[in-house]
C-alpha cells in the first residue's frame, strides 16, 4: 500500500482589520522590548567599563535601528514566476538545403 499524503489544511484567513490588530500587537511588543533593552543596555553602562559599554551601546543602536527599519517600511514580496515563462525555449536554426 503507498502511504497516504498528509493534507495541509489552511486556517481561516484574516481580513483587514484582524490583520491591523496583529500588526500593532507586534508593533507594542516590539516597542516594549526595546524598552527592556535599553533598560539593560543603561543598567550594563553604569556598572561597565567604558570600552564594554560602547560596545553595548554600539548593538543597542544596531537592534534600535533594525527594529525602525522593520516597523518603517512595508514588506516587498516577490511575485513568484509561472512554470510556463520560467522554461526557456530551444532556439530552432533553420536547417540548410542539401545541395
Amino acid at each position: 500500500m503507498a502511504p497516504e499524503k498528509a493534507k495541509r489544511v489552511r486556517g481561516k484567513r484574516a481580513d483587514g482589520g484582524e490583520l491591523i490588530q496583529q500588526l500593532n500587537e507586534m508593533v507594542a511588543e516590539l516597542i516594549k522590548e526595546n524598552r527592556k533593552l535599553k533598560r539593560q543596555v543603561d543598567k550594563l553602562t553604569t556598572r561597565g567599563s567604558a570600552a564594554a559599554s560602547s560596545a553595548v551601546e554600539r548593538s543597542l543602536r544596531t537592534i534600535q535601528r533594525r527594529v525602525q527599519r522593520a516597523l518603517a517600511t512595508p514588506v516587498k514580496r516577490r511575485r513568484r514566476k509561472l512554470a510556463a515563462a520560467t522554461t526557456r525555449r530551444k532556439t530552432v536554426t533553420p536547417r540548410r538545403p542539401r545541395t
